[in-house]
């Protein structure tokens, strides 16, 4: 499936580390709807603020931690997905 335009995650990147517990999340999904769910939990809305879409969550454990972002398709077509492998620092 072909990914939309400019719909990358910024921040953290994949295998990134990252110092704390608690993790802000920078997605590039211009004129799209984003969504993001931790570690396979349920899925939250982001929100829209400086041209980028952001979300913020707090109480992450040290160790790996997976992000799976999904995006709002063009023209109604299914929403298209990326994951991002991340961990947070003891």
């Amino acid at each position: 499936m072909t990914l939309p335009e400019g719909f990358e995650v910024l921040y953290p990147a994949e295998g990134e580390v990252v110092e704390a517990s608690r993790c802000r999340f920078l997605i590039d999904a211009p004129d799209r709807r984003v969504e993001i769910a931790i570690d396979g939990e349920h899925w939250d809305a982001c929100r829209l603020g400086g041209g980028y879409w952001w979300f913020e969550r707090s109480g992450l454990a040290p160790g790996r931690h997976q992000a799976l972002v999904r995006c709002e398709g063009p023209s109604g077509r299914p929403p298209v997905q990326r994951a991002v492998r991340f961990l947070i620092a003891a």
